[in-house]
């Protein structure tokens, strides 16, 4: 397989220093100043208030994401002539180091297929700019249902009651994506030429938010 006429070479980035100073900078590494700080910066968002917005209207957390969560490992594949992209909960510092390094294997931004989207949905991990880089920009006038550009995967429990968040949901659908979920907690399956699988039913596209986060 290949990407045009480059050939097909799966990546993961991350570089070495970076990753020493994350391991550095985590609230869980002994002796590390971040460790004798509180857990309040993990914290879940209590009691998000909820606006009504625009087509094209994001909001997305200032707070940057945990330690932890900027060790994940970006892959990419092209795999069947999908380019694939899997974030983990890699955070914005991951996906733009990411991006950076994807001309090396011959990938063009933007111009991914199905795309993880990092962290459960959380709106820590994404940005309006690191989205146009990845998955193109935002479109104008709404697209029409069924004409969608790429698959973005959300995996998210049916207990977590806080992702995907709704900002996160409406950016995949501004650029032209079919957002899916694991939320419902049924055996979901979407696929490219794939016969169907005894047990599995094809994930439902999520409807798009009218609202999102304060």
């Amino acid at each position: 397989m290949s990407d045009g006429d480059r050939p097909f070479t799966p990546f993961k980035t991350r570089s070495k220093r970076r990753y020493l100073d994350l391991i550095v900078e985590s609230e869980k590494t002994p002796q590390s100043i971040q460790a004798q700080q509180t857990f309040t910066a993990k914290v879940v968002e209590a009691a998000a208030a909820f606006l009504k917005a625009v087509w094209g209207a994001e909001a997305f957390s200032p707070e940057e994401p945990s330690a932890e969560n900027e060790m994940s490992v970006v892959q990419y594949a092209n795999l069947c002539g999908k380019r694939v992209l899997l974030t983990a909960d890699t955070g914005r510092a991951g996906l733009a180091e990411a991006a950076d390094y994807a001309p090396f294997v011959g990938l063009t931004l933007p111009g991914i297929d199905q795309f993880q989207v990092p962290h459960h949905g959380g709106r820590r991990n994404v940005s309006t700019e690191l989205l146009d880089r990845w998955l193109g920009p935002i479109l104008h006038p709404k697209p029409a249902a069924r004409n969608e550009r790429f698959t973005a995967i959300i995996s998210a429990s049916p207990k977590d009651k806080d992702h995907p968040r709704k900002a996160v949901v409406r950016a995949m659908i501004h650029r032209g994506g079919m957002v899916v979920t694991t939320k419902e907690g049924k055996d979901l399956r979407t696929g490219h030429n794939a016969p169907a699988r005894e047990g599995w039913v094809p994930a439902v596209p999520m409807q798009y938010p009218d609202e999102q986060e304060e």
